[in-house]
């Protein structure tokens, strides 16, 4: 399996991982192709963001990690945070996983990322023990609910 960075060759297959993904979250991560492709190019070509995929074998995108380094808005605290991370059911396990999370990791430290922040959405795979022992510790804890 090889993690790399994401290339305009990649946007359909990102794409349908994110299609599949929303199919999967909760209510509020609804599906918006027009929005997902404009995303995607801008995570390709603004140095602040990073697009990584894996590859099981050449050509085949099994993951997607979406992120983006930025400062604390109360401080020069720079972070690195994923903003999207899925795994296609027939590919989700440890070895696919850790490689998007190592290669993210890697990218945080060459932009200067003083942390590194990810996600857990609920209904789509607990990686609450995954994270704790790759070294994480529970920062925060996010609730939705519809406006109106």
């Amino acid at each position: 399996m090889t993690v790399r960075l994401a290339t305009e060759d990649d946007l359909f297959d990102v794409m349908v991982l994110a299609k599949e993904f929303c199919k999967e979250a909760p209510e509020a991560y609804v599906w918006d192709r027009e929005k997902m492709e404009t995303v995607i190019r801008q995570a390709i070509e603004e140095p602040n963001f990073v697009l990584l995929v894996s590859e099981p074998s050449p050509g085949e995108v099994s993951g997607v990690l979406l992120g983006v380094c930025s400062e604390m808005y109360m401080s020069r605290v720079k972070v690195a945070t994923e903003l999207a991370w899925f795994v296609s059911k027939e590919s989700r396990g440890a070895r696919t996983s850790l490689g998007l999370l190592k290669m993210f990791e890697e990218w945080a430290s060459e932009v200067g990322a003083d942390y590194v922040v990810m996600g857990d959405i609920k209904g789509v795979a607990d990686l609450s023990s995954f994270y704790t022992k790759m070294g994480y510790s529970p920062s925060e804890t996010t609730y939705i609910k519809r406006a109106n």
